[in-house]
Parts: C-alpha cells; structure tokens; sequence
C-alpha cells in the first residue's frame, strides 16, 4: 500500500471503481465474466447483456457506454 494514501483516498477510489460498473441501461451493477479468452458483462437488475469482449477492461469499458 502507497504510505502517501490516506484511507480516505483508498475509499474514494473504490467508490468510483463502483461506479464505473454500472448497467448503461438501468443503473445497476454489472457483473463481468470470461471464458475461454471472451468476455461479457451482464446487468444483475434488467437482463442487459454485452458480449465478445477481449479482456476485463475491454468489457468493462463496453458497460460504461
């Protein structure tokens, strides 16, 4: 852990980290899965769905759209 963070920060950027999965759609938390080298996210609330991702970040960032 950074000795120039206070748990403030680290509270801050986990806060956001959260927000940033979110459902496009309806606002909910997605959930990001892989298999076999593809990825997708899937809304836990309203059955929205993207697929055909590359990596974590790759569909994480296809969720924030």
């Amino acid at each position: 852990m950074d000795e120039n963070r206070t748990v403030v920060d680290i509270l801050e950027r986990v806060r956001e980290s959260r927000r940033r999965k979110r459902c496009p759609d309806c606002d909910a938390v997605v959930s990001i899965r892989g298999f076999r080298g593809e990825y997708r996210w899937e809304c836990v609330d309203c059955d929205a769905v993207g697929i055909g991702y590359e990596s974590r970040s790759a569909a994480l960032k296809g969720a924030q759209r």
